[in-house]
């Protein structure tokens, strides 16, 4: 699933890339972070705190790796996906908190079944349809915005300028045939963030 920045799937996607198509897609995702409302300097350090945690699960057991989410926002991480026991939600919480910088770390990750090809495919293509409704909508700031999807439940990520803003990312999620749930971990911009601990 989408994850913010696309982390790791960005660096590999531009590894073929020729060195113009790479500085005007460097320079697009900066722009992007740029206009953010958490700030460039935030966005590089999430993505920074995406790709370490993205490492440590999978030096630690590469099925993890491949079956737990991240989302990362202001050191907030939201993890989610599906593994095939308890004790792997526990070991994914306690990799999320290694990085220095982690505010909170909220596991929405469920023991289940792995999702198939089928499933993938569903959940990407909600994805794709969020983003594009949330793009598309003048009066929210997309960027702003993260989003993945398990098994057609949504999870959002990220700052709302106000809450009405977000009732509208919401609503919009709500309106995309298929989707199951709505799960939000959005902040609005005037809500305190938790502190980082000791």
């Amino acid at each position: 699933a989408f994850r913010f920045g696309c982390g790791l799937s960005l660096i590999v996607s531009l590894a073929g890339c020729s060195p113009i198509g790479m500085a005007v897609g460097a320079g697009a995702t900066a722009a992007n972070m740029a206009m953010e409302e958490r700030g460039f300097d935030n966005a590089v350090r999430d993505n920074a705190i995406w790709v370490d945690i993205n490492g440590r699960m999978l030096d630690k057991d590469p099925k993890l790796f491949r079956n737990v989410n991240l989302q990362v926002h202001e050191g907030r991480v939201l993890l989610s996906g599906l593994v095939q026991k308890p004790e792997d939600r526990v070991e994914a919480t306690r990799i999320a908190w290694e990085p220095s910088g982690i505010r909170e770390v909220v596991n929405e990750i469920k023991v289940g079944r792995s999702r198939d090809f089928g499933d993938v495919a569903e959940d990407q293509w909600l994805i794709q349809e969020i983003n594009l409704k949330l793009l598309l909508d003048r009066d929210i700031r997309q960027s702003n915005y993260s989003v993945d999807c398990i098994r057609s439940t949504v999870y959002l990520m990220g700052i709302a300028r106000t809450q009405a803003e977000l009732q509208r990312v919401i609503d919009h999620v709500r309106d995309v045939p298929y989707v199951r749930a709505v799960v939000s971990h959005v902040r609005v911009r005037t809500d305190p963030l938790p502190p980082i601990p000791d």
